[in-house]
């Protein structure tokens, strides 16, 4: 069925060959089953008290009807699609009947030499009439689809109805029955067809469309129109072939091991029972499952399903599961895959279980496909048909074998974890959606039409060219109301055991006080067993926030992880293990920061590990079979989501915290502890005799691939694990930053990390990257840095602070530079007659730099001020001097051009209009204001066209910089530019004060007497003094 259907389609689909097709040929005079021309018969079929045209519309609605019952989920569909499309055209024919025209519609029949000529087509009217019949017989009708709201479908509808009545306006205007009426007549007409008829349309059309929704409740849900009783009692049909499969009730088949292996998928519990205290009840997937909110849209292939602003376009919708199971009703659903998104634990593969376990068996056969166990690299029917097997135990059943033992039942595939093939394989997979595409075409085209479902995170949604017409749907985290709706099903489970050990249940309030653990469903059960053991959270909340909590929550989990292994460790010995299970996940943290992605492979960790820690035990496996690093490491934790895929055989995985946040903090968890042993080891060395140089190298494997500054939960952790230590602790800091920061650039000698290359980088980077984060974490530590303490041993610390920038610049990912910069709040300062800078971190972390406000004025500490520009302290005798330049504007612009930066660019495209009208100079030559500022020509310039109302200060100083401040001989520059400052007078719009004009001539009779300047006064001088309305001019 591709795409919606046209109403001849529609009549051959309910009516066959039968009496009712060739009734409704006979009124239509034909133009369903033949190619011949259409006759009148069309028009006189749609007026009138018998309108004929929509009475055996409706009559073949009521027949096709009673067929559908005991048909098959497609063919169901496919008639219902069509008995939608007739009732289209019914309110259309509808509509014409009770239209009251100004003629007997009778007059709308032809004589037998007309009838000829239309039959023919060798008259205008016949065209008029084929167009008529072409827009309402055979115009793809608009459909409801679930994705779309109901209201787009009606408007869509009346563009529809509108069309046609303006198709039917134009044959009747080219009947002799027009030429009888009379203008009134005529508008009357064009009123009825232009608006009466078409929305008259629309109201029939929702009138029988509620109909067709009480008799089938699945077109309902096409348009989001069911009533929610109808549906509670789909669900409870659904619930009911889940327990007849589960009791072994319905027939056997070849297929019940895939049914029953969908419906018993719900029963296992959420966590295993290794991960909780003994006498703790974890829910079963089916009792904790919360029907998830969503966004949804229709899909093109320029559409950036990675963008948030994109997504926010598109309004929240609940009830994501019951959505879906109305959805495979739909014709839409086997034109295209849906793509299903969301984070890392926002239950995507837990709903295509309650999918593969709530579709009914008798409509549906669900196959699951988890990506992770199918060979990545083989064809998407291989991949169903391996799920299949792995599923069945059957060998021999392939595909085809699969649909013809469903009989009537829908093929739904559920492809579940895209992003684990682009993750644990590193395979590009970007024709992957048209690939799914094609066999879903493919499949349709053989008679085995199918509806597919694939499941993503959404940070690689990008990765795989999108196909138009198909829909993707986002997953939201958990709203206010369903973090307590999981909540009250975890406290009633676990009553008992808060009872026995005295501990109270976990409030919503509570745990929404961390909304990035409450939303998400699997961070929300981590929240809820953390707090489960002592009430730990409920005792901290109030006082606890942010690093310190995460610490608490992940010290408490890796404690679990040892207990299960190591139950007789020292206190010194439990501390130790927990704090060797935090470092190895900080490793993990550090391979997907470096890597700039969120997830590492393990055959990435495996090295990261082996290079950064080499002396590091694994932890004890007992009797198992032996684990790799990687897997011994983070594998254990219920918090890492773990990908799969199979390629040649082999089994590949990668990793990934649940929560960015996680990684994040464990980032900032090993630089602070680092640091701080650092400083440790430089209080121990003060005492030796024979001082070496810190060995950073550890940090420094660390901190040379990526910038903190654009991770900014990085910042904020170690804002919060740093700041609050004791002030002798900080300034130890400190000075060990001020230390590395200054050696940064040295050359350094060959360590045991040199190995650890988590992405190829250019030389200068490795340090450029450095050097920033030491920048950052200094100004964590620090309130505030001067630049001589920066570079004690520059000549002059605001060139060295310049090198250092454009190196970072041009090093660091311009995301990671503007993260960077939008940090760093910086002033221009003098220190005696030398000008400084000093640096301090902006008090906003969360800063927006979109949003950042403009510079007003020199108050503000981003202004330029030229005398610091160009080194002229509080006491130089250049302070007292009109002007000065010590550039070419030449100079200015080739260096700006040589650069070809972005933000240079910007500038010097604004420069250039100067420079085109010979103003050029204005921008490197500088007036001394009265007050001791200084300012260029070209800013005056700017100013006087910016600023409105009287004349102020600032037209004096453009006169005066136009008279004294350029240089002497530039004659032809200066006049250029007074005349450029005479005419923003000119412009001004109000009378120029006498005293401003006479101190004006005065000035250029001095300095610069010329014709064109005295036009321009004498002008300035007639507006001082305007003429009275009634005077009379003197000669």
């Amino acid at each position: 069925m591709p795409g919606p259907l046209r109403y001849a389609d529609a009549v051959r689909l309910l009516g066959g060959n039968g009496p009712a097709l060739d009734a409704l040929d006979r009124v239509v005079g034909g133009a369903l089953t033949t190619a011949v021309g259409p006759a009148p018969e069309l028009v006189l079929s749609l007026f009138g008290a018998d309108a004929q045209l929509a009475q055996l519309s409706r009559s073949l609605v009521a027949i096709a009807t009673e067929r559908i019952q005991g048909l098959g989920r497609f063919e169901r569909t496919e008639r219902l699609a069509a008995a939608h499309a007739i009732i289209v055209v019914a309110a259309c024919g509808d509509a014409m009947a009770e239209a009251r025209l100004p003629f007997d519609v009778r007059e709308l029949a032809t004589t037998r030499t007309d009838s000829v000529r239309l039959a023919t087509g060798d008259a205008p009217e016949s065209r008029r009439l084929a167009a008529v019949a072409d827009h309402l017989l055979r115009s793809r009708l608009p459909l409801p689809s679930p994705h779309e709201p109901y209201e787009t479908t009606l408007a869509a509808l009346l563009g529809f109805y509108v069309s046609t009545s303006g198709h039917m306006e134009t044959y009747v205007s080219g009947l002799a029955v027009w030429d009888r009426l009379t203008p009134g007549a005529r508008e009357e007409v064009r009123k009825a067809f232009h608006d009466r008829i078409p929305h008259t349309a629309l109201t029939r059309y929702e009138e029988m469309f509620r109909q067709l929704t009480v008799d089938f409740p699945d077109v309902g849900i096409w348009a989001d129109r069911i009533d929610h009783r109808a549906t509670r009692v789909a669900v409870r049909r659904m619930e009911e072939t889940v327990t007849r499969l589960a009791d072994g009730d319905l027939p056997t088949g070849r297929l019940t091991a895939l049914r029953r292996a969908g419906a018993l998928s719900l029963d296992a519990p959420v966590l295993g029972a290794e991960e909780t205290a003994e006498g703790m009840a974890i829910p079963s997937l089916r009792d904790a499952y919360v029907s998830p909110d969503f966004r949804m849209a229709g899909v093109g292939a320029e559409d950036r399903l990675t963008s948030e602003a994109w997504w926010q376009q598109h309004e929240v919708r609940g009830g994501l599961d019951t959505f879906l199971e109305g959805f495979m009703t739909a014709p839409k659903a086997v034109e295209a895959p849906v793509l299903l998104l969301g984070l890392p634990g926002s239950g995507k593969s837990l709903l295509t279980k309650v999918l593969a376990a709530q579709l009914p068996a008798e409509d549906f056969l669900v196959v699951r496909v988890p990506l992770r166990d199918v060979p990545a690299d083989a064809g998407i029917q291989d991949q169903i048909e391996a799920a299949i097997r792995h599923a069945t135990g059957e060998r021999t059943m392939d595909w085809a074998d699969v649909v013809r033992a469903a009989g009537p039942a829908l093929p739904v595939v559920l492809l579940d974890g895209f992003d684990e093939l682009l993750q644990a394989t590193g395979l590009h997979q970007s024709d992957y959606l048209e690939r799914v595409a094609n066999f879903q075409q493919r499949e349709a085209a053989f008679g085995r039409p199918l509806a597919i479902v694939v499941t993503s995170r959404t940070v690689v949604a990008d990765r795989a060219r999108l196909t138009p017409g198909g829909i993707a749907i986002r997953l939201e985290p958990f709203s206010t109301a369903q973090t307590g709706q999981w909540l009250e099903l975890w406290n009633r489970k676990n009553a008992a055991y808060f009872g026995r050990h005295g501990l109270r249940p976990l409030a919503p309030e509570q745990a929404l006080a961390q909304p990035d653990l409450a939303s998400q469903p699997l961070l929300l059960l981590m929240l809820a067993l953390y707090d489960a053991q002592d009430n730990a959270y409920q005792c901290e909340v109030s006082t606890l926030a942010g690093f310190e909590l995460y610490e608490r929550l992940l010290a408490r989990f890796a404690r679990r992880e040892v207990l299960k292994h190591e139950a007789r460790l020292t206190d010194e010995g439990m501390a130790q293990a927990i704090e060797d299970e935090l470092l190895r996940l900080s490793v993990t943290a550090f391979g997907m920061f470096n890597r700039r992605r969120q997830w590492v492979t393990e055959e990435e960790l495996e090295a990261d590990l082996r290079t950064l820690l080499p002396q590091q035990p694994s932890p004890s496996t007992g009797l198992r079979a032996a684990l790799s690093g990687a897997q011994t490491t983070i594998g254990r934790f219920f918090f890492i989501h773990r990908a799969e895929a199979f390629r040649d055989d082999l089994r590949l995985r990668s990793y990934e915290f649940l929560h960015a946040t996680l990684g994040e903090f464990l980032v900032a968890r090993l630089v602070a502890r680092e640091l701080q042993d650092l400083m440790a080891s430089e209080r121990a060395e003060i005492h030796r005799a024979r001082r070496s140089r810190t060995d950073d190298s550890f940090l420094y494997a660390l901190l040379s691939f990526a910038a903190c500054a654009g991770r900014g939960p990085v910042v904020i952790f170690l804002v919060e694990a740093l700041r609050p230590l004791p002030p002798q602790d900080r300034e130890g800091l400190r000075q060990l930053l001020l230390k590395l920061f200054r050696e940064s650039l040295d050359e350094r000698s060959v360590s045991s990390y040199a190995s650890y290359l988590p992405r190829v980088r250019p030389a200068p980077a490795a340090p450029a990257f450095y050097r920033a984060n030491l920048l950052l974490l200094l100004l964590v530590v620090a309130d505030e840095v001067s630049g001589r303490e920066l570079f004690p041993t520059a000549q002059d610390p605001v060139g060295a602070w310049r090198e250092t920038m454009l190196l970072l610049e041009s090093q660091l990912h311009m995301e990671d530079w503007r993260a960077l910069a939008d940090r760093l709040r910086l002033q221009r300062v003098w220190h005696g007659e030398r000008r400084d800078i000093t640096v301090r971190l902006e008090a906003d972390l969360d800063i927006d730099r979109w949003v950042q406000p403009p510079v007003h004025g020199t108050g503000d500490p981003r202004a330029v001020d030229p005398h610091w520009v160009h080194g002229h302290g509080p006491g130089s005798e250049l302070r007292s001097y009109y002007g000065w330049m010590y550039i070419t504007p030449y100079t200015v612009t080739r260096d700006a051009h040589l650069r070809c930066d972005l933000g240079t660019d910007a500038l010097l495209h604004m420069a250039q209009a100067l420079d085109e009208h010979a103003l050029g100079w204005a921008l490197t030559n500088y007036v001394t204001l009265p007050d001791g500022a200084a300012v260029s020509g070209a800013r005056l310039l700017l100013q006087l066209w910016c600023t409105a109302g009287d004349f102020s200060a600032v037209h004096r100083d453009a006169m005066r910089a136009a008279l004294h401040s350029f240089d002497p001989d530039a004659t032809g520059f200066k006049k250029r530019y007074l005349a450029a400052v005479l005419h923003q007078w000119k412009l001004a719009g109000h009378p120029v004060p006498q005293d401003w004009v006479d101190r004006t001539h005065s000035l250029i009779d001095s300095h610069a007497r010329h014709e064109a300047y005295n036009s321009l006064l004498d002008e300035l001088n007639r507006r001082t003094h305007p003429p009275e309305p009634n005077a009379t001019p003197t000669s």
